[in-house]
């Protein structure tokens, strides 16, 4: 399953940005929490605005991982300068984190740890932050890989700012990144924390954090974006590859010289089975491609679209050979390689308008799938796409269908027939 960059913002300034950038966006309250799901720069993203302070970050982060699955989550916004050398805008990669504000000293714990845990500093995952460096360089910004303070106090004093940068050896201040580490550690989820300086956390701060925040804002997302951009978050084993390897390849059958790709043996392996709905479930969860209901093509059509149909959680109808249908149907006639056939469906099994995804284990030809095709539309219903397990490409099917101004899609090929 392709899983999801979170990224978490603590004010509408700063959250804004990456939701115009989102496309085949979708949104869903969770909890009192606006989720917004969908792409940026191809990598699938979920986005929220989690409030001002640790309580609110952290609980949003825990509510974002129960939610999606996640591969990574990046924690961005704006934030105090502590070390002299950064200026308004410049940016902070996080080596680590920590909260400055915890002290239970009289219970024998130094300041900045987590009472009654090894927890205190919370190490961003080397690969993101090696791809934040690789976007700041591409992009000449001027950033640094720093330590970054979190506290539920907005620092706007220049002795206060001085005393904690002494002491832990921070080098920006806010008031969530270190909360959220703390829970992406304990899920063992990676992550990173990228903010850009706003104001120098002393007695100016509350007035150049009002004037910045909007441009400083703009600067981390910029940033943002392109460390999303250069990153790869794929297995070694793609799923094409695990899902191919288990397709059995008979040969001459049906007929002599033939090479049947048998789906069976990936149907009863629950991992790959499980895997194939994956991937198409993923592809048709949201955005343009989000079908009203799904059309299973006899037989094993019937299998993969009533699957994926449960997954989406909408309908399934299916697409029959001549004279299996009880109610009154509709048929379409094709062409075979001696001879014709001939499919048919119920004629209220699709309404006018419906958005509608075909899909099948195998396309050779095409034939079927273009009668399928044609059926929907007599109905009044769209095709969105066609999408199938295997194509065999040498035989032109997912040509045909193109050349007939279809959308399709497969998983994985064979070449030869």
């Amino acid at each position: 399953m392709e899983k999801y960059i979170g990224i978490i913002c603590a004010m509408d300034e700063e959250v804004v940005h990456y939701i115009d950038e989102l496309s085949e966006g979708r949104t869903q309250t969770i909890a009192g929490s606006v989720f917004h799901t969908g792409r940026i720069r191809g990598k699938r993203v979920v986005i929220v605005k989690s409030g001002a302070g640790k309580v609110n970050a952290g609980a949003c982060a825990q509510l974002m991982m129960a939610s999606f699955p996640l591969s990574a989550v990046i924690m961005t916004g704006v934030a105090g300068g502590l070390n002299p050398a950064l200026n308004t805008h410049d940016l902070v990669i996080s080596k680590d984190s920590l909260q400055h504000d915890i002290d239970a000293k009289e219970l024998g714990y130094e300041r900045g740890r987590v009472p009654f845990s090894d927890l205190k500093h919370f190490a961003a995952d080397p690969r993101l932050r090696a791809a934040a460096r690789k976007a700041a360089d591409k992009h000449k910004l001027k950033a640094i890989e720093g330590r970054m303070l979190s506290g539920d106090r907005f620092v706007s004093g220049a002795k206060e700012a001085e005393a904690i940068r002494k002491e832990f050896e921070g080098d920006c201040v806010d008031m969530e990144s270190a909360a959220v580490a703390q829970v992406c550690t304990i899920n063992k989820v990676p992550h990173l924390l990228i903010r850009s300086i706003s104001d120098k956390a002393d007695e100016s701060a509350s007035k150049d954090f009002a004037a910045m925040l909007k441009t400083a804002a703009k600067n981390s997302h910029l940033l943002v974006s392109e460390t999303i951009a250069m990153l790869d978050l794929q297995p070694d084993l793609t799923h094409a590859a695990a899902i191919k390897s288990l397709i059995r390849t008979v040969p001459d059958w049906p007929k002599k010289g033939v090479q049947f790709r048998d789906i069976t043996t990936l149907l009863k392996d629950p991992a790959g089975f499980r895997r194939t709905i994956d991937v198409l479930a993923d592809r048709y969860a949201e955005g343009n491609l989000r079908p009203d209901i799904i059309v299973g093509i006899d037989a094993r059509g019937f299998i993969l679209g009533a699957a994926l149909a449960d997954r989406l959680g909408i309908g399934f109808v299916p697409i029959r050979k001549k004279g299996k249908l009880p109610a009154k149907t509709q048929s379409e006639e094709y062409e075979l390689e001696y001879g014709k056939d001939r499919i048919e469906i119920h004629v209220d099994a699709i309404k006018p308008g419906d958005r509608v995804l075909i899909v099948d284990d195998l396309i050779a030809t095409g034939g079927t799938a273009l009668a399928a095709c044609k059926l929907v539309e007599r109905l009044g219903g769209k095709v969105i796409e066609c999408c199938f397990v295997v194509d065999l490409p040498a035989l032109g099917g997912k040509k045909k269908l193109l050349a007939g101004g279809y959308k399709a899609y497969h998983i994985v090929d064979f070449e030869g027939d």
